[in-house]
């Protein structure tokens, strides 16, 4: 009898654990080139939920968004920018969109909807981040921007290529972690839906 009383205590004190709590990840898509999947926000994020979730956004609204998403790649002269470019060639948007779309009809209260997304031009390159809904505004974070899926040893010559940030659009404007604009996050961008 002490010797089941041990093991149910064992089972409750493991399942009380913070490992027993969290949620397993849903595969919405997986493909080569593409996967969409239910889960929580990393840790090292702001802890933010309940999402406004599950959220019908019709694929048609999300591509606008993620088409009109570009970015400022950064220059190794100082005090100067380069061309703002596209996060997603429009391509990417229209198949991604449609993914995110039907992963936020899908998502709890407590899961964002990730995504991993492969470049066009260079396959082994991938743009990864997540996607989520908050007082009707879509918020995305591109977490990596074309990063090579495996990038081996850094050679004293290569540009750093993490000088980048996202660019607001109309209507659009950067996460910021402090009251009144302050703590700029400049790869998060939230869109208000209405």
């Amino acid at each position: 009898m002490a010797k089941g009383g041990v093991i149910a205590a064992t089972f409750l004190m493991l399942c009380g654990s913070p490992s027993c709590q969290t949620r397993p990840d849903v595969v919405v898509h997986q493909s080569e080139n593409l996967s969409v999947v239910l889960r929580e926000l990393p840790i090292g994020y702001p802890s933010l939920p309940p999402y406004h979730h599950s959220y019908p956004l019709p694929s048609k609204e999300v591509f606008i968004v993620l088409d009109s998403l570009k970015y400022d790649a950064g220059s190794v002269i100082p005090f100067s920018s380069g061309h703002p470019r596209r996060v997603f060639s429009k391509h990417q948007a229209e198949v991604l969109a449609h993914e995110l779309s039907k992963g936020l009809s899908q998502a709890t209260a407590g899961t964002v909807v990730a995504f991993a997304i492969a470049d066009e031009e260079k396959p082994d390159r991938r743009t990864k981040g997540f996607a989520f809904v908050m007082r009707d505004e879509l918020h995305l974070i591109i977490e990596e921007l074309r990063k090579p899926r495996y990038e081996g040893e850094p050679k004293s010559y290569q540009q750093n290529l993490s000088r980048w940030e996202l660019l607001p659009g109309d209507r659009q404007r950067h996460y910021t972690t402090r009251p009144g604009g302050k703590g700029v996050v400049t790869n998060w961008i939230i869109t208000p839906l209405q």
